[in-house]
């Protein structure tokens, strides 16, 4: 299976026309591997958020390709790319777009109710878990306005995650938050993509974002360079996140996560609810989530 899971092939977006055109992007190519942060840096109107709006398919590109896990999306119908983002990609904004009359429970469940893969029960019984794994067990019937934004985020990050995405695309997603917020988010992401393996594709104006990446790329006047990541912050947010990842709560959290999902899986199959390509998916996405499970308990042990 190929750890490309997004694709960017000499991307433009052009607005306009003759002669007020602008070109935003100018022959874009980026690619994101499993396993990576990637930060996108660049100061305003320098097509950042454009560019994550194109790889998350809210947006399509005036030339090039968008290509997800294997797939070519650009030229999908509508409905194609709906189904694109509830099962392949999540994300986290900046104003957290939660919906104000849900709980944060209802939150996070709805984008699994609505992939058609979960029932109600399996859906309320993650959601659970996800909020879990967020720390906001005590306020999952808390309404948006209940909580605080830190809070919201991580609801948000929760939600992300509902369908095991191939990626999550993050915009400036402490850029309404204080420090301490900020710190907490940030670890969150960090022992997310440690401790789980997840994937993210990050845009922020903010070098202390940034520095936590595994890789760093800057955009300018519509085009892309690549940079070393550096942040004189990366240390106190490393502490953090090593902390959690040693909580012996992870490994508990995750293998009730695994343990659902194969239920789940199980489920499906006896009612003949998926095909044989996407049974192969999920038992690699399984036996991927397992090993890396391994490595974290070898890595728990190390401390004993």
């Amino acid at each position: 299976m190929s750890r490309k899971v997004l694709r960017l092939v000499n991307i433009s977006k052009v607005y306009g026309e003759e002669p007020n055109k602008i070109a935003v992007l100018k022959n874009i190519n980026l690619t994101v591997e499993r396993g990576e942060i990637v930060a996108i840096m660049g100061p305003s109107g320098s097509g950042k958020t454009t560019l994550l709006s194109i790889a998350g398919t809210l947006e399509k590109p005036s030339s090039g390709q968008v290509i997800i896990g294997g797939t070519d999306v650009t030229k999908l119908k509508e409905e194609e790319l709906i189904a694109i983002r509830c099962r392949n990609i999540g994300f986290v904004f900046q104003t957290y777009n939660l919906i104000k009359n849900f709980t944060a429970l209802e939150n996070v469940v709805f984008p699994m109710l609505i992939s058609g893969r979960y029932t109600f029960d399996e859906a309320i019984e993650r959601g659970k878990e996800l909020l879990k794994m967020v720390k906001l067990q005590d306020h999952m019937n808390k309404y948006p306005c209940q909580l605080s934004g830190g809070q919201q985020q991580r609801v948000a990050i929760a939600r992300a995650l509902a369908n095991d995405p191939d990626i999550i695309l993050m915009d400036e997603p402490t850029g309404n938050l204080d420090l301490k917020s900020s710190a907490n988010i940030m670890s969150l992401v960090k022992w997310l993509n440690e401790a789980y393996e997840q994937t993210f594709l990050i845009v922020t104006h903010n070098v202390e974002v940034a520095s936590l990446a595994t890789r760093m790329v800057y955009i300018r006047d519509g085009k892309l360079f690549e940079k070393p990541p550096r942040g004189i912050f990366a240390k106190h947010f490393k502490e953090e996140v090593e902390d959690r990842i040693f909580l012996g709560k992870l490994l508990e959290t995750e293998i009730k996560l695994l343990s659902l999902k194969a239920r789940n899986l199980e489920r499906r199959i006896e009612t003949g609810r998926i095909d044989l390509g996407e049974i192969a998916k999920e038992a690699a996405f399984l036996k991927r989530k397992v090993d890396y499970l391994e490595k974290i308990r070898g890595r728990i042990k190390c401390l004993d």
